[in-house]
Order: C-alpha cells, then sequence, then structure tokens
C-alpha cells in the first residue's frame, strides 16, 4: 500500500500544473458540497423526528408535519402531460441520445431536451378536515417512478409491459404522486377565512331554478296528487324544502369557514411531500448523510494528500 501512495505521489508532483490544480480543488469543492448534503440529511432527519404530527383541523398556524391521503381539489383533473395518467402531481423529463465524434473517437451521450414539474394545487385530506396543497419548492418522494425509451418526442402514452423493452432515440422519464397515496407533509401551515356571505334569497331561486330543469325528478318527489302539475299548495312544499335545503348548505359552510392552505417555508426550513413512511424516510436521510459524510471525507483526504504529495502548505 505504502508503495501504491508513493507512485501516486510521485505522479502528482510530476503532473502538469494546470491539470493539478483543476483536479485538486474539484476534489476539494465536491468534498464542501458533500458536506453541505450531509448537514441537509441530517437536519430533515430531525426536524421529522422532532416535529409532532398535527391534524388539519386543529393545526398551530406555522412549520407543521401532516399525514393523510393525496386528493383532487373539485374541478378538472390533473394528468400528466408525458404519459397522460391521472394524478395530484407529476415530473417529467424528456432525453434525446447524440452521438458526437472528437479526435475520430464516438461519443453517445443523453441531452435533455424537455423537462417540467407540476405547480397545480392539490389536497391533503385526514380524518379531520382538508388541506390545500402549494407543491411549489417541495421535494417529493411520488409513489410511482418510471423510465421507458421511444422514437418520437413525445410517447403515445404510458409503456407497456416491462419499461426496460423498446428502443429508440428518445428517453421518457417519469415520476408521480397518484390519487389516494399516503402523504407525510412538511411545511408552513396557514389558515384564511373565506367569511362566507349568505344571499337566502337569491340562493333559493338559483336552487327553486335547477330544481325547475329536471321536472320530472320535481314531479316525482312534490306531485302528491299525480295530475302531471305541481299546484299552488305542492308549490309551496317544494318552496319549503329548498328553503331548508339553502339553510342546511348555510350552516355547514358556517361550521368550516377556514381554507387551510400547506406551501413552502419562509424561513428556509425543508417543504417535504413524501408517499414514504416517517420511519422509511429517516432511514433513507440516515443512508444519505452517510454516504454524504463518507464522500467528503474521501475527496477532502485526497484534496490534501495531493497537496502534501506536492509540497504545497510543506515546512
Amino acid at each position: 500500500m505504502n508503495a501504491f501512495l508513493q507512485q501516486i505521489a510521485g505522479d502528482l508532483r510530476q503532473a502538469d500544473a494546470g491539470q493539478f490544480w483543476f483536479w485538486t480543488l474539484f476534489a476539494a469543492a465536491g468534498a464542501l458540497v458533500l458536506f453541505g448534503l450531509a448537514f441537509r440529511y441530517l437536519r430533515q432527519s430531525r426536524l421529522i423526528q422532532d416535529t409532532p404530527v398535527s391534524r388539519i383541523r386543529s393545526a398551530a398556524q406555522g412549520y407543521v408535519r401532516l399525514q393523510g391521503h393525496a386528493r383532487l381539489l373539485p374541478g378538472p383533473e390533473i394528468h400528466s402531460p408525458l404519459s397522460g395518467s391521472r394524478c395530484c402531481w407529476w415530473w417529467y423529463r424528456i432525453e434525446r441520445q447524440e452521438t458526437t465524434y472528437r479526435n475520430g473517437k464516438r461519443s453517445t451521450e443523453w441531452v435533455t431536451v424537455e423537462a417540467e414539474t407540476s405547480g397545480e394545487l392539490f389536497q391533503l385530506s385526514d380524518e379531520t378536515g382538508d388541506c390545500i396543497v402549494d407543491p411549489a419548492g417541495a421535494t417529493v418522494y411520488p409513489s410511482l417512478e418510471r423510465q421507458w425509451r421511444g422514437r418520437t418526442q413525445r410517447p403515445e402514452g404510458p409503456p407497456l409491459g416491462r419499461r426496460w423493452f423498446g428502443g429508440g432515440d428518445y428517453r421518457y422519464s417519469e415520476k408521480l404522486l397518484q390519487f389516494g397515496d399516503y402523504l407525510l407533509a412538511l411545511g408552513q401551515f396557514r389558515s384564511q377565512s373565506h367569511a362566507p356571505q349568505f344571499d337566502e334569497a337569491a340562493e333559493l331561486r338559483e336552487l327553486l331554478a335547477e330544481w325547475k330543469r329536471d321536472r320530472d325528478a320535481l314531479l316525482g318527489r312534490f306531485d302528491a296528487d299525480r295530475n302531471g302539475e305541481i299546484d299552488a299548495q305542492e308549490w309551496e312544499a317544494v318552496r319549503r324544502a329548498a328553503l331548508e335545503a339553502v339553510r342546511a348548505r348555510q350552516l355547514e359552510q358556517s361550521l368550516d369557514p377556514d381554507i387551510h392552505v400547506l406551501d413552502r417555508s419562509r424561513d428556509g426550513r425543508p417543504f417535504l411531500l413524501s408517499t414514504l413512511s416517517a420511519e422509511q424516510l429517516l432511514r433513507r436521510q440516515r443512508w444519505w448523510t452517510f454516504f454524504s459524510l463518507l464522500g467528503f471525507l474521501s475527496l477532502g483526504c485526497a484534496a490534501v494528500f495531493a497537496l502534501q504529495a506536492r509540497g504545497v502548505g510543506g515546512g
């Protein structure tokens, strides 16, 4: 081993100064980056451990940890632009295989031609309530990750069969957070009061107009004498039923007047959305911390060894 290290030291002493400083500084910079990553993963692990789970209805304003299931908000559904799959969040990348020739040598590499991340709002639900999630800036650990290849820049749909089969000059990568997934979330929680304003007369008119459009249902429910018409007495029953429905809806809205939102923290704390459980996420973070520290020590020692071999900083 000593002979091997001595040989490397000799090569370093004789190396071109430009190459020596490039690779030494590269190793030192890499060591610093890995040290920063190790600190980041360690910090995230501590936050996951130290932040207790809150229920949506009773969560305090500020940085919280929630857990529940991913749901779609009312309105248009979310579909991945790459595969068309129904989901709550998506990320995709399209790469093209390019071949170049330099100094008579053939080189092949994958070049990114398109990449995008979902910013559409979705919902996190637990047994106590619902919370709107704004995923912008989040680190997401999705439930589905896949990669496949094709011959056109945009695939015709999701991969069929095993993902490693098929070929082509294009490679598609996709990550999805799917409807109904278990979701652990750490982020900034805030509640906004929408202070509903009720116009009972207007809501009553709208509901009556809606019922009138479905004449068969209206007759089936309120035509007591079955003569195919709604007379004055029956119409009063229609109006009373509609008024009760409007007031019940107003009561339901007044019981939960707040809209809850989860998004990125304003103080730089991590914003995490994970389909992994807390235990699985902690295990992964610890492994990443370990490998980052190992890389930091390896590159740091390599940089110090190179400087010593070159006689930089020596007596």
